[in-house]
């Protein structure tokens, strides 16, 4: 399924992963953590906006992101494949395609997120140093995970909830 699609189905979540609205005055959307699983096919040089042109190898990366509200359309916009690049995962993710969508709502802190997929994950790493990260003082939001095959297990570690998309 491409991205058209799957930003679909993010704007307008199934029955197993809808979340309610928070119970504030004017119903603000739900807010969370997500995490996308990205795949770059090949090799690729890629100038995430005012970070240094960078080398990233193909295989499979984890972006943490945070949305303070709105989480289904800030999801929706990242699966786009026509936007305006703005964040650092927009540069990324012209070259890489999305595999699945993760979410943790509730929680805003994706250092600690990072921080808990890499005791969990041994073998990743932080490919640019700041990705994603320039409002924090951790190291990066982008992992690139080596070897990587079955996520499964490192999501219902995290107690993450998958995104369905069919």
């Amino acid at each position: 399924m491409g991205f058209s699609g799957l930003a679909a189905r993010a704007k307008r979540p199934t029955l197993s992963t809808r979340l309610t609205e928070q119970s504030k005055p004017g119903g603000m959307e739900e807010r969370g953590l997500y995490i996308l699983v990205a795949r770059l096919k090949e090799n690729q040089k890629i100038k995430p906006g005012r970070l240094e042109e960078t080398e990233f190898k193909k295989g499979v990366y984890l972006y943490v992101g945070r949305a303070k509200k709105g989480i289904w359309k800030r999801v929706g916009r990242h699966l786009k494949k026509k936007k305006k690049c703005f964040w650092h995962i927009d540069y990324f993710l012209r070259r890489a395609e999305v595999r699945e969508v993760w979410i943790k709502p509730g929680l805003l802190d994706e250092c600690r997120l990072v921080s808990q997929i890499r005791r969990i994950y041994k073998r990743s790493e932080i490919p640019q140093k700041k990705f994603g990260a320039s409002d924090c003082r951790c190291a990066g939001h982008l992992l690139y995970l080596l070897g990587a095959r079955n996520l499964r297990n490192l999501r219902e570690r995290l107690a993450l909830e998958k995104l369905e998309t069919q």
